[in-house]
């Protein structure tokens, strides 16, 4: 298992957000790569592309393990588990979603600013996110910002259609729209990093954070996010769940041990 540093684990605690070096080795940063070309020539039935006017491309799609055995074995092999239970405190993982997210040279759509716990079934503190850029990422390109400390405010902000900052009505309210970050930045505490590949960002699902669009000319911006929960987490019915696959057998309040959200640590793998 990685070492996590407990001094990591108390500032994701504290701010919702770390960046984790060298998580990756090259090998894991090219399976990804492989896998990530494979998918953009075959989308699936989640697939989405946010750019506008047809300038560039802000490709996402979802569940990529069900049909890529490339992302497959990053989710049963590479350190991304260990890290996660590490980062959460958790004895066991259930992945709840693998999100692929490419900003092709010239996307002018940012990542507008959103949670992403609204957006799941889940409800619990033991929930976070990978980003794993798969190329070099600076603001021109599309790196991430966060708000730190977002994650303890104790409210959900009703989802949005992340590149277009569209509202989703058909979602629940939650506690109405998140704030205009980008309209008053000095009152919160924005961090950002440049990463390289075998880098990554981990985050709260509660933590607000978005994208910078990709200016350049002739750079690209491919990332993983991946999801996990821990042993708090608990099933819950929404309305509104864009990467929702499979049958809804699970149950008010229960565990979300399933097909959909397999159990991936200690012991298991994730199913095909």
């Amino acid at each position: 298992m990685p070492t996590v540093p407990a001094s990591l684990v108390d500032q994701f605690e504290a701010d919702g957000v770390v960046v984790v070096r060298r998580a990756f080795d090259a090998s894991w940063v090219e399976t990804l790569r492989a896998a990530t070309e494979r998918i953009l020539g075959d989308p699936g039935r989640y697939a989405k592309d946010y750019a506008r006017g047809g300038r560039g491309r802000f490709f996402t799609d979802h569940h990529m393990r069900l049909r890529d055995d490339g992302f497959r074995r990053f989710i049963a092999d590479s350190p991304a588990v260990a890290i996660a239970a590490s980062l959460l405190r958790a004895r066991k993982l259930n992945l709840v979603d693998e999100h692929l997210l490419v900003k092709e040279p010239g996307t002018e759509n940012p990542t507008y600013w959103h949670q992403d716990h609204p957006y799941y079934e889940v409800r619990g503190r033991q929930f976070g996110s990978f980003w794993i850029p798969l190329d070099p990422v600076t603001r021109e390109n599309g790196t991430m910002r966060f708000v730190k400390g977002s994650h303890q405010w104790g409210r959900i902000f009703r989802p949005i259609r992340i590149g277009l900052g569209e509202a989703v009505t058909e979602a629940d309210a939650f506690d109405g729209p998140a704030p205009d970050i980008d309209a008053e930045p000095t009152a919160y505490d924005i961090v950002e990093h440049d990463l390289e590949p075998g880098d990554c960002f981990f985050f709260h699902a509660a933590t607000l954070h978005a994208a910078h669009p990709n200016e350049t000319a002739d750079r690209r911006r491919r990332a993983l996010s991946l999801r996990f929960a821990g042993e708090d987490a608990r099933w819950q019915p929404r309305p509104y769940i864009p990467s929702q696959f499979g049958t809804r057998t699970l149950v008010d309040g229960g565990p979300l041990d399933s097909e959909q959200y397999p159990v991936v640590w200690p012991a298991a793998r994730p199913t095909a």
